[in-house]
């Protein structure tokens, strides 16, 4: 079955207005049109985002062995850069990029890396640890904090 458009809109429950003619010739503007109650599912007016909450953005050294950490600290104290450090020694991925992790908030890592990291005690820039978790031991650098 072919609709016409007068069809359409008397289905829709529309009627056409007084002295409106149902043949072609000027437009009729209608206050609401045939999409018109689909048409915000596709904008996003209501959607705000959210408040840049707490984050940090954090670089680390994952050392599996205890008997390592002198050693990993022992390059540090000898001026060696953590990224360098990073990528020779963590056993972690990030590693690859200089124990670079990115940004995140808090609950993403585990509970005691999450602890140093958003420490209002801990000084950004400055190695903290070693951090034992479950994957091993951590040395942490916290680069930037925001929300606190």
């Amino acid at each position: 079955m072919i609709m016409t458009l007068s069809m359409l809109v008397s289905a829709q429950g529309f009627t056409m207005p007084p002295g409106a003619s149902r043949s072609v010739g000027p437009p009729i503007t209608l206050h609401m049109g045939f999409f018109d109650g689909i048409s915000k599912a596709f904008t996003n007016e209501e959607f705000v985002s959210p408040p840049e909450g707490l984050k940090a953005t954090a670089r680390h050294i994952l050392i599996k062995d205890k008997g390592q950490v002198e050693l990993v600290l022992n390059e540090l104290e000898a001026g060696v850069g953590f990224n360098q450090v990073a990528k020779a020694f963590s056993a972690c991925p990030s590693g690859s990029q200089g124990g670079s992790l990115g940004s995140f908030s808090p609950g993403t890592m585990v509970k005691e890396f999450d602890a140093v990291i958003f420490d209002p005690e801990t000084n950004i820039g400055e190695i903290v640890g070693p951090v034992q978790t479950k994957f091993g031991y951590h040395l942490i650098v916290v680069d930037k904090r925001t929300g606190m």
